[in-house]
């Protein structure tokens, strides 16, 4: 299954009405990126000019980890095996590796 541009801001929407802090937030470091689980590349969400988005787009990924193209010439989807989730010190987090460890905490 391709995750979409509108999955993703799903997610964020879902994430940010559940009142938790969002992690993109610079006091925490976490950075939104993506990462390809075959090869283990990640790539920080950038927009299409190459500066740090604050959340997750598609535009600044690799050519080659897009699924589908819009119309409009922009992304519309990951190829299957692209996963959403945050960068912080060199080391790659999904949603749910941080929450675990806030409940740890």
């Amino acid at each position: 299954m391709l995750l979409t541009q509108a999955q993703v801001n799903q997610q964020y929407n879902n994430f940010k009405k559940s009142g938790a802090t969002l992690f993109s937030d610079a006091a925490f470091g976490f950075m939104p990126a993506f990462k390809d689980l075959k090869t283990e590349e990640t790539h920080l969400s950038t927009y299409d000019d190459g500066t740090p988005a604050v959340l997750h787009v598609l535009d600044g990924l690799p050519v080659a980890w897009i699924g589908e193209w819009g119309d409009d010439g922009r992304p519309d989807s990951v190829r299957a095996g692209v996963i959403a989730g945050f960068m912080r010190g060199g080391c790659f987090y999904t949603i749910d590796d941080i929450m675990n460890r806030l409940r740890d905490a």
